[in-house]
């Protein structure tokens, strides 16, 4: 079966999933989640794209990013993962792919659920049991939202989600209201709802769900074959 087109649409956010290769570990130290951050900083000062949230994860990464330049999206990932799995093996003496091939993308309504799209990337630490709260897992953009937290490397990284700079007058009150926003997305079917509709390709309102699949003829990311691994 041919495999779907890509959108590479400029100006409409992105989530990016890209996982180690028959889901290795690709982070063995804190050099290496380091290492990552940094090339997202470099690649940012190129290919001008928009970070909102991130979560690395021991063998994959989530990343919403929005590019502003035509058809770069698909340069963005490959710089990234190329400099990456360079660095991963000269480091570790290995050879061959570090990642799993073609990375997925899923569109994001920009008008609603753009906030709880970023917040289901950085609760994944915690539905994978590695850690008990968002804020216990250091590599994610969790604690910037929810804490205010001051890590330069990340400051530099992160372009504020427009949602979340409406969602209260102060930078307490937006704290205040991420932080509270994590029990309502923890409820399984809500978590359930949102890995649904990133499988089909497309995050949001069900205007502009069936909008985006007949503008860029978007399919599920997930076709036939053996069913998924929890």
């Amino acid at each position: 079966m041919a495999r779907p087109l890509r959108v590479t649409v400029e100006n409409y956010p992105f989530h990016i999933i890209n996982r180690g290769n028959n889901r290795q570990a690709i982070f063995l130290g804190q050099e290496d989640f380091l290492y990552l951050l940094k090339l997202l900083k470099r690649y940012k000062k190129e290919l001008k794209f928009k970070l909102y949230h991130f979560c690395l994860m021991p063998n994959h990464i989530h990343l919403v990013i929005e590019p502003t330049l035509e058809g770069s999206l698909p340069k963005i990932i490959m710089r990234v993962s190329l400099a990456y799995s360079t660095y991963f093996n000269k480091k570790y003496k290995g050879v061959g792919h570090v990642w799993q091939g073609r990375y997925k993308s899923s569109l994001i309504d920009k008008e609603n659920y753009f906030l709880h799209c970023g917040l289901y990337v950085e609760l994944n630490p915690v539905r994978a049991g590695l850690a008990e709260k968002p804020e216990n897992w250091q590599w994610s953009s969790y604690k910037f939202y929810a804490f205010g937290d001051d890590n330069a490397l990340i400051e530099d990284i992160l372009d504020e989600d427009p949602f979340y700079i409406e969602s209260g007058k102060s930078p307490e009150e937006r704290r205040e209201f991420y932080r509270q926003s994590v029990e309502e997305l923890m409820g399984e079917e809500f978590l359930k709802n949102i890995r649904r509709q990133l499988n089909e390709g497309v995050f949001g309102r069900k205007e502009f769900v069936q909008e985006m699949k007949e503008k860029f003829k978007i399919r599920a990311l997930r076709g036939r074959g053996r069913p998924r691994r929890e």
